[in-house]
């Protein structure tokens, strides 16, 4: 760690005209307090006072360097004892031989000057006093510095360890039912079966290409939305049925990566699949004060026996959009007679 005075020209600014003004009030003191004439209390300040300014900027490295930390113990502080001792006795020997090379034939100052011996040894105490605490404020406040920073990190790391499990989770039994149709298909209809596993690994490539994004454009999104429906169609035909609605102000729109796929593969798997008659899967979005409003909605045969799942979409959702934005009131569920939906607020131009 720098010398604090000395890391950046703003410090030495200030650090000098404080100097200056310390220079000037003691000058005036000993102007009111004696008979000395003006330049000779202004010369004696301005000596006393550089000579100290110049010594305290060297304070700085036996204190950093015999305790980093800024802790107090008994070898420290007699580590200070010994390094005051040494710069008060240092400043007024320095100051007294200055004096009396620029002073010389001036009797009645020399008088001043050892009877204000007392005086000038409490100035040097205070001095010191003053510039130790400067110097460990300084270093307490850059180890809270450290540690808020070190702190920051180690959340962006938990949050980003949580970010890449959730978006792990991506739905086993997509590809496992997507790899057995291709493998009846192989048998019944090569053709097919090889446009699956071209759509499939389309999708997979998207997942994978895109695992260490936190957000992606919404049109790229709902193109690899589009890709694992058609994955879906060839197994579920004319079951499954796909419509969008997106306004012009979504298009550019930035949302979380793959954050709509289980939110598709829930409407397949609790609409489509268990479902004899067609199901549609309607996608909208449009633009609210606070971002996009984007709403997945499906159709479902409210007399077929619903298998309940873990809901594990729902929630992947929900967390990620609260690690994400940092807020939990971004998803909303809305389930009817025969319509089951899920609107997401997205907030836009937000700084993660």
């Amino acid at each position: 760690m720098s010398n604090p005075i000395l890391e950046r020209i703003k410090h030495i600014y200030i650090y000098f005209i404080v100097w200056v003004i310390i220079a000037v009030i003691q000058a005036f003191l000993i102007i009111f307090a004696t008979d000395l004439r003006y330049y000779i209390a202004i010369v004696d300040s301005l000596v006393f006072n550089i000579v100290f300014a110049l010594l305290a900027v060297t304070i700085w490295y036996p204190i950093r360097y015999s305790n980093p930390d800024g802790k107090l113990s008994i070898r420290i502080i007699f580590t200070y004892l010994v390094v005051g001792i040494l710069i008060i006795t240092g400043w007024l020997y320095l100051g007294y031989m200055i004096l009396k090379v620029v002073l010389v034939d001036q009797e009645a100052y020399f008088t001043f000057l050892n009877d204000s011996f007392i005086a000038r040894l409490a100035t040097g105490i205070l001095y010191y006093g003053v510039i130790m605490l400067m110097y460990h404020l300084f270093i307490y406040g850059k180890e809270l510095e450290a540690k808020k920073l070190t702190e920051t990190n180690l959340n962006l790391l938990v949050k980003e360890s949580e970010l890449n499990v959730l978006r792990s989770q991506l739905n086993p039994h997509f590809l496992f039912n997507s790899l057995n149709s291709i493998s009846s298909l192989t048998i019944s209809d090569p053709g097919t079966a090889r446009d699956m596993i071209i759509k499939l690994s389309e999708f997979l490539r998207y997942a994978l290409r895109h695992g260490e994004r936190e957000k992606t454009k919404l049109a790229e999104e709902i193109k690899n939305i589009e890709l694992y429906l058609q994955i879906e169609k060839i197994r579920f035909g004319d079951k499954l049925v796909f419509e969008k609605e997106i306004a012009e102000t979504c298009v550019g729109g930035l949302i979380p990566n793959m954050i709509l796929q289980p939110l598709f593969e829930n409407a397949v798997k609790h609409g489509v699949y268990e479902s004899t008659e067609p199901i549609n899967i309607k996608l909208t979005c449009e633009g609210v004060p606070s971002g996009m409003q984007i709403e997945i909605s499906n159709n479902f045969d409210s007399n077929q026996v619903t298998r309940k799942g873990a809901g594990i979409g729902l929630k992947n959702v929900r967390n990620r959009l609260k690690l994400i934005y940092g807020r939990d009131d971004l998803v909303r569920v809305d389930t009817g007679e025969d319509v089951f939906s899920v609107r997401l607020i997205i907030p836009q131009n937000i700084k993660l």
